[in-house]
This record gives structure tokens, sequence and C-alpha cells, in this order.
């Protein structure tokens, strides 16, 4: 009889520790998954950053030369003594930098725009690089967490990221651009 239950622990302690070590196996299946995602945002993250550094870096270029046309703008103003914007683009030197300095806008706000979504897209990648240590510490913890919808969520959401990164930063475009008068008046205006 005693030896009986002997081996009936016997048998209850192996199937215990084998399920055990079958779940532990299973969980270094997800540490390393989780591990792989941490690469994955980092190398992501990282295109995002040089991409964003890349675009501030034309717009601020951008910028100088739209001033430097507007500049450009004023000295013609004072020689041709032009105060109203039907008179300015009339005069072919005032139109074409006018038009240059709108397409220079419209640049500056495209570029604009993207480095608005690279950070959000950095701040997402921070979110699941937070979500993803959170699960590797559930998973020191539980033997059963799931981490199969964060990770494709993750993927997903690095697949659009990496895709906007790779667009061109810029195309020529007249769609959205500002208006030459509007233009016109922030210049006298001295914005």
């Amino acid at each position: 009889m005693h030896r009986h239950r002997v081996v009936s622990a016997a048998l209850i302690i192996g199937f215990t520790l084998g399920v055990w070590c079958a779940g532990i196996a299973a969980d270094d299946g997800k540490v390393q998954e989780l591990n792989r995602a941490l690469s994955d945002i980092g190398s992501a993250e990282q295109m995002l950053r040089q991409k964003t550094a890349l675009a501030g870096s034309v717009r601020q270029l951008l910028r100088q030369q739209a001033d430097e046309l507007k500049a450009e703008i004023h000295e013609a103003r004072r020689r041709t003594k032009v105060a109203a914007f039907q008179q300015a683009v009339q005069i072919n030197r005032i139109d074409y930098n006018l038009r240059l300095v709108q397409r220079l806008f419209g640049y500056i706000d495209r570029l604009d725009d993207r480095i608005g979504n690279f950070r959000s897209a950095v701040q997402a990648l921070d979110f699941y690089r937070r979500q993803i240590r959170d699960d590797m510490l559930i998973l020191r913890t539980l033997n059963d967490a799931d981490t199969a919808g964060l990770l494709r969520q993750l993927d997903a959401d690095l697949n659009g990221f990496k895709a906007q990164a790779e667009r061109p930063l810029l195309t020529a475009s007249a769609a959205g651009l500002r208006p030459l008068e509007t233009i016109w008046s922030d210049i006298l205006q001295g914005k």
C-alpha cells in the first residue's frame, strides 16, 4: 500500500514537472519572440529618428530659402514702389519669387506633417516597448501569458511605420498650396 502511494506521488510529481517544463519551454519561445520584437522596435525607431532628423534639416534649408526669397520680394517691392498684390504679380520677379515661396511653404507644411507622423510613430513604438517589457515580466510570473495579439499588432504597425519612413519626404504636388495673395500679405506684415 505504501509503495502504491509512493508510485502515485511520483507519477503526479513527474506529470506536474512535465507540464511545468513544457510551459517553461513555451514561455522561452515567447520570450524569444518578445526579444525579437524589441530588436525590431529598436531598428524601426532608429530609422524613424533618422528620417525625422533629415526632414528637420530639409525643412530648415527650405525655411532659409523662403526667407531669402521674401527679402528679394521686399527689395523688389521697394525698388518698384508696389504696394498692392495685383500690381506686384505684374512684376515678373516678384510674381516668380511669390510662386517659389508658395511652393516652399507647401513643402514645409508637408515636412511638418511627416515629422509629426514620425514622432507619433516613435511614441507608439515606445508604448509597444513598455508593453513588451511588461509582458516579459508577466511571463516570468505566469506560465500561460498570451503575447500573440500584441505581437500581431506590433508587426502590423511596424510594417506601416517602415513604409511611411521609406516614402520620399517630398513630392512635387500643387495640392494644399497657400494662395499667393496670402503669402504677399504675410510678407508685407513681416511674417
